[in-house]
């Protein structure tokens, strides 16, 4: 039986009681399971008020060391030595599974690749390095035409001309939501689940946004043409490959009935498409299927690295490339020359097609780590991604389960951080690129998954 007792160098005394029951714990003096005195008996021993041992209880709940349960007393919590487990693996510092970043594989040095690059482009000719200096809003000729061979595996006979370079896909769509905003454009429809920046730019330029219902093959096309009936957005934005966050690629059927809407209701579609590199086959994009309608995306942040500020714009026609390239040229002047020049010479040289191959294979490593330790039907994924979208049972909320995550030392994103306008579904996503290794990311999903598992859900107090 534990012996009550306070801490000397907490502020007050019922935390004090909460850090001596954490403290103990560390030190493994008490072990999950074990039962507390009761709170009188505490608050006998310590010669203190029955309330100030029942606000320390509570405070040892709230941090998921104890657990009560009505009429057998209070006991420490069974997944208590899993959390200091996972601190001490992180050394203190949270365990980075909500950043989408791609993964660093250990026998490929990116930084090493980026400064050979730029080596061989300065060693390549006699004249100075020409992105040194300001560039074209829309991207130096040479640079776009690189892009455009990028693009062509899923844009085919696509035009320089309307290939555009931007500050990452971020500020591409910022500029493009500016540029349609001028035109009129008061509302867009976007699946339930989005990218969260498509919010706040939305919100920027008061932009009401539309949530579609989505199942395993993404966006709902009758849940979408009911929308268009409802409410009539005039645009819809996509992310139709891997989809962040819910993984989920649409399949070709389900694009040409997407783009016969499109069609229909005269919608501009705005495709962003960061991890097309990743399929095995590839699925001809909204922009092919209609191209006098549609906006494309692509950047090299989410396959390659966030360092990489670059992205490539399709417009629908020259002018309306001519159109974006004023709202760039407002927003962000230009995408980072020196960053451009080395996308460039890793697209003409091949290399890039290495590059994102070696990182794909480590998120198929990845993420069958994953799967091994996660029920099949519990998470949405593709085998190549660098995400995987956890549902959660009736038990759990997913502000409470990501609040319960970052207590045991792991950060993931909720599933309300990605709602446009409704939440129909309670899950997490968890991002598999920053852990530094399959070591730290096993343990990090292992305690996910113990979480996961768990009967009921704590939650915070908020006051």
């Amino acid at each position: 039986m534990w012996v009550p007792r306070i801490n000397k160098d907490s502020a007050v005394k019922y935390t004090g009681i909460a850090d001596a029951i954490e403290a103990d714990i560390k030190r493994r003096l008490l072990k999950p399971g074990d039962k507390l005195p009761a709170q009188r008996v505490i608050a006998e021993a310590l010669n203190i008020d029955l309330t100030t041992v029942t606000r320390a209880i509570n405070e040892a709940a709230k941090r998921g060391l104890v657990e009560t349960q009505p009429g057998s007393g209070c006991f420490v919590a069974q997944t208590t030595f899993q959390h200091y487990n996972s601190i001490s693996i992180t050394e203190g510092k949270l365990l980075d599974l909500s950043m989408n970043n791609p993964p660093q594989p250990p026998s490929f040095k990116l930084d090493r690749e980026v400064a050979l690059a730029l080596k061989n482009i300065s060693e390549a000719s006699d004249q100075p390095f020409e992105q040194l200096n300001y560039q074209e809003t829309a991207g130096h000729p040479n640079d776009r035409q690189a892009g455009m061979t990028w693009l062509l595996s899923k844009i085919p006979n696509i035009e320089s001309d309307r290939v555009l370079i931007t500050n990452g896909a971020h500020s591409a769509l910022f500029s493009i939501l500016s540029l349609l905003k001028k035109y009129g454009i008061k509302s867009l429809a976007a699946p339930d689940f989005s990218y969260p920046g498509l919010r706040s730019i939305a919100d920027h330029f008061d932009i009401d946004i539309f949530g579609i219902e989505m199942d395993h093959n993404g966006l709902i096309p009758e849940s979408l043409e009911r929308l268009c009936q409802q409410h009539h957005p005039q645009a819809l934005y996509l992310i139709p490959n891997i989809d962040n966050p819910t993984t989920t690629t649409i399949p070709l059927t389900r694009r040409t009935a997407i783009t016969d809407i499109a069609k229909a209701y005269d919608l501009k579609i705005i495709e962003d498409d960061p991890y097309f590199s990743f399929l095995d086959a590839p699925i001809p994009s909204f922009y092919s299927l209609l191209p006098e309608n549609t906006w494309h995306i692509a950047t090299l942040s989410k396959c390659i690295s966030p360092a990489l500020r670059v992205a490539y714009v399709v417009a629908p026609n020259i002018n309306e490339a001519l159109s974006l390239a004023e709202e760039i040229r407002i927003s962000h002047l230009m995408a980072p020359p020196l960053m451009t020049a080395v996308a460039s010479y890793w697209i003409q040289s091949g290399l890039i097609d290495d590059i994102t191959a070696v990182i794909k294979f480590e998120n198929i490593s990845r993420l069958k780590i994953a799967t091994d330790i996660f029920d099949s039907k519990d998470i949405w994924f593709h085998p190549a991604g660098p995400h995987f979208w956890l549902r959660l049972s009736k038990v759990h909320r997913a502000l409470d389960f990501a609040e319960q995550a970052e207590r045991s030392g792991i950060s993931i994103v909720p599933s309300t951080a990605f709602v446009t306008s409704r939440c129909r579904m309670q899950a997490v996503r968890i991002s598999l690129g920053v852990a530094v290794d399959h070591h730290a990311l096993k343990t990090a999903l292992t305690l996910l998954a113990e979480l996961h598992k768990s009967s009921h859900s704590r939650s915070m107090s908020i006051i």
